[in-house]
């Protein structure tokens, strides 16, 4: 089975929110086309951060559905947004809005969502959920409230901004607890377990979630806005973040990350692995 993946497509700073909306949904599908057109897999995997827009990543998941037996997603940082007062009013709260795509998302044949939650395609075992992330000590903590936009746009009814991300992080690791004893042939998530070994920048614990590794063949993940391919005690790690335009200007080539022996650039398209 061959698998197509990608993270992080953040549509919206591709393809911005218009106020014709026939303009802007033929633009989203069009630009979807475009990302897709060198997919050759029977499954699509997209591990987080859509838009900040749910009509928008509907578009995104009615277009990739047209070419793929099984499109399977979990939800990003991103994807909890609330960047305005209408969308606040229309959610209530950030899982508000998780919920709403959610609920839309099923009405899209061959489109699964992997949020805490697993599923058998094929005979292979797909599993997933955001896995959040906790920020650790001083500079974690003042790095999500400080220089994090997670802090500014996200919300939970009845909790501090603090107290959110303590909920979110311990309601992701009681469910990953439970599969202790499972075998996982792909697992998916937004946030990394692992420091990506290729990124330039330092360790990060909003970039990262600490957990012990379960029997997993292969993890896709994303949140960093790299990509790279890399193996970590019997796991191979897929990351192909499509991030803001501005990355393909400001990263380095692949090449030029230590350790990396790529001779290639940052790329606009799905990258695929079988199992």
């Amino acid at each position: 089975m061959k698998i197509d993946y990608v993270s992080d497509l953040h549509i919206n700073h591709w393809i911005p929110w218009n106020n014709s909306q026939i303009k802007w949904e033929r633009r989203t599908r069009e630009i979807v086309r475009r990302l897709i057109s060198n997919g050759n897999g029977e499954v699509l995997i997209i591990a987080g951060d859509f838009t900040e827009w749910n009509q928008q990543t509907l578009w995104v998941l009615d277009e990739v559905a047209k070419q793929y037996e099984k499109v399977y997603f979990t939800y990003g940082n991103h994807d909890l947004y609330l960047l305005s007062k209408n969308q606040q009013r229309k959610y209530s709260d950030s899982l508000g809005r998780l919920n709403d795509l959610i609920q839309k998302a099923a009405d899209i044949k061959n489109v699964t969502p992997l949020i805490k939650s697993t599923d058998t395609y094929k005979g292979k075992v797909f599993a997933g959920d955001v896995m959040w992330y906790l920020p650790k000590g001083n500079e974690g903590w003042d790095f999500f409230k400080g220089v994090s936009n997670d802090s500014n746009y996200i919300s939970l009814n009845g909790y501090s901004k603090e107290d959110g991300v303590r909920a979110m992080w311990k309601e992701s690791m009681d469910w990953y607890d439970t599969l202790e004893n499972s075998h996982i042939d792909v697992f998916v998530s937004h946030v990394p377990p692992v420091h990506n070994p290729y990124s330039p920048f330092e360790p990060n614990s909003c970039y990262m979630v600490d957990l012990p590794f379960i029997n997993a063949e292969h993890w896709i993940c994303g949140h960093d806005h790299l990509q790279a391919e890399f193996y970590i005690e019997g796991t191979s790690f897929h990351m192909n973040c499509i991030g803001y335009p501005y990355d393909y200007d400001m990263y380095p080539r692949v090449n030029e990350i230590p350790g990396n022996e790529a001779d290639t650039y940052k790329t606009f398209e799905l990258k695929t692995f079988e199992i």
